[in-house]
Formats: C-alpha cells, sequence, structure tokens
C-alpha cells in the first residue's frame, strides 16, 4: 500500500499542480469507495469474535467511520472505530460506555465477575474483530485506487 499511497500522491499533486481540481477529486472518491463497505464488514465480525451478548451490547455502543483525504501532500484512507461517547454542555460524558477497543482487538474481554465491579477477570476471545476485516479489505482498496489512478490519468491524457 505505500507504493500505491505514493503514487496517488504523485498523480495528485500533478493534477492540482496542472489545475484539474476534479479529477484530483476524483481520486477522493475513489478512496472513500473503496473504504466504504468496511464498517459493516467490521460490524458483522463482532459476534464471530466476541461472546454473543458482549457484541451485540459493543454494536450498539460502536461508532465505526471512515475517512479519506488527499491533500498537503498526503493520500490517506482510513477506518476508525470509537465507543459512542459525547460530551454535553456540562462536561460529562453521555452515551455508550468507555471500551478498550485495541485491548478487545488483541483478544482480550476484562469484564466484571458477575457483575461484581470490585473483581475483574480477563477473558480471552478471538482477536482481529476490528483488523482483520480491515485487513482484508485492503486488496478491494487497492484496486479501487488502481481502476481510479487508470481513469484519471487517461482523462489527463486526453486534456
Amino acid at each position: 500500500m505505500a507504493d500505491m499511497a505514493s503514487e496517488l500522491e504523485a498523480a495528485a499533486f500533478r493534477l492540482r499542480r496542472a489545475g484539474e481540481e476534479g479529477l484530483a477529486r476524483e481520486l477522493t472518491a475513489a478512496m472513500r469507495r473503496g473504504v466504504q463497505p468496511v464498517p459493516g464488514l467490521i460490524r458483522s465480525g463482532l459476534k464471530p469474535h466476541l461472546p454473543d451478548r458482549y457484541a451485540e451490547e459493543l454494536d450498539a455502543d460502536l461508532a465505526i467511520g471512515t475517512s479519506a483525504r488527499n491533500s498537503g501532500g498526503d493520500a490517506t484512507a482510513s477506518v476508525y472505530a470509537d465507543t459512542r461517547l459525547g460530551t454535553g454542555r456540562s462536561g460529562v460524558r453521555a452515551g455508550g460506555k468507555a471500551r478498550k477497543l485495541r485491548y478487545l482487538d488483541s483478544g482480550r474481554l476484562t469484564h466484571p465477575v458477575f457483575g461484581n465491579r470490585e473483581v475483574w477477570r480477563t477473558q480471552l476471545v478471538e482477536p482481529g474483530w476490528f483488523t482483520g476485516p480491515a485487513e482484508e479489505a485492503v486488496p478491494r482498496v487497492r484496486e479501487e485506487l488502481e481502476r481510479a489512478l487508470r481513469d484519471v490519468a487517461a482523462k489527463a491524457e486526453g486534456k
């Protein structure tokens, strides 16, 4: 992916320099299309990796988003997750529960024993609920970007 990112950055830079903002936007749109299905894949993989009740609870609290940008010399497409925590006017967090998502993705689920918040245990679960689907999407994202690079190059040559 690093080679493709460099190629994408160079193409976007040349297009902007040549005044082809529309074609540079096409590259960014292709990046967005490439990562768009990943949040759904992550959500569908929760139950195979985590206990059913916890997977349902996490799914309700989980906010998964995508980002694609192509400016300032950097071309990046990313997927991120966070629990739905917001800060109200009082500064108090509201919404879902704070969760250790990276810890959970590594295969460790820490929970109170039978609801006793003074006794906690770590349960081993299948790792990769987040990183697995994200990494599996890389070939599809790469294919979308390669297609966009070919299309934009063809359009740029035709002008």
